[in-house]
């Protein structure tokens, strides 16, 4: 299964707790729990239960607008924030959240978000805190900086951004990838779209919903999820946009096609940005 390699992009619960137990061993380890829901305060959650050593780290932070509803954060605000719970250049992040389909929907949005500011060494722990849970994994109901577990460091860390624009897709870009046919795939649960509707989504989008690539709460074995990908329609020797509503579940797929070798890219304006600019652009066709 994933998560056997120290810097492998997912790792399992067991992994997890052999580094915790052997701490010293590993002490560029950073677990962040970004857990986040539009209706609850998440970090209320954490701190009733979360796995030992983790910080809480609010991936949304920042202002959303009716165009952009999950906005990504400034850089001066995401390095500063990363600093202060001690994350450094060099950390390992390992990344888990309470949200549905084992924690991937925060998680894969965690994974980009940090990938994109420039860190290098990040990895998802696959199936999140349900799965952690299953495996009868130790929790804790206390912030670190009280509970002496000597988990974490409370020094300052040194990260800095370095922006990795090429992972991202911008409106005009998707316009032109629209018009010389790129390959493009939805995210978005298959009711929120009609292919039988251009209107509905985006050039010659092939419809894969984040749900599907999670198995109980696990990411698909990587040959299963490579089979899958294929059969439908996935080039994996070509280049990839992956999008959703508003760039959320859209992540996990970008993760997914990272994780089987190919080549994928975010569009995090989404379908949101999408509908509303395509009109405003005179003799621009909604589908190629």
């Amino acid at each position: 299964m994933s998560g056997s390699m120290s810097n492998d992009m997912f790792v399992s619960c067991q992994w997890l707790k052999h580094r915790i137990a052997n701490r010293h061993f590993f002490q560029n380890l950073v677990i962040l729990d970004v857990s986040w829901a539009s209706d609850k305060n998440m970090e209320d959650e954490f701190l009733r239960e979360h796995i030992p050593g983790a910080q809480f780290f609010n991936i949304m932070d920042d202002n959303h607008t009716d165009m952009y509803p999950r906005n990504l954060p400034s850089v001066e605000n995401f390095q500063s924030r990363a600093r202060a719970i001690g994350i450094n250049n060099d950390s390992h992040l390992v990344l888990y959240s309470k949200s549905q389909h084992g924690g991937l929907f925060v998680s894969g949005r965690a994974w980009w978000t940090f990938s994109y500011f420039g860190h290098q060494s990040i990895s998802v722990l696959d199936g999140g805190f349900s799965q952690w849970l299953e495996e009868n994994g130790d929790v804790s109901k206390e912030r670190c900086s009280n509970c002496n577990c000597k988990l974490i460091s409370l020094e300052i860390g040194d990260f800095s951004t370095n922006v990795r624009g090429n992972l991202r897709v911008e409106f005009d870009e998707m316009v032109q990838i629209v018009k010389t046919h790129g390959q493009i795939i939805d995210s978005r649960a298959s009711d929120k779209l009609n292919l039988k509707d251009p209107s509905t989504y985006i050039g010659n989008a092939i419809n894969i919903p984040m749900s599907v690539i999670v198995k109980g709460h696990l990411i698909m074995p990587k040959d299963e999820l490579r089979e899958f990908l294929t059969e439908k329609g996935v080039k994996l020797n070509q280049p990839t946009v992956c999008y959703c509503n508003s760039g959320m579940s859209s992540c996990s797929l970008v993760l997914a096609i990272i994780y089987c070798g190919g080549q994928a890219r975010l569009y995090s304006g989404g379908y949101n940005e999408w509908k509303r600019k395509i009109y405003s652009v005179e003799h621009l066709p909604l589908n190629s």
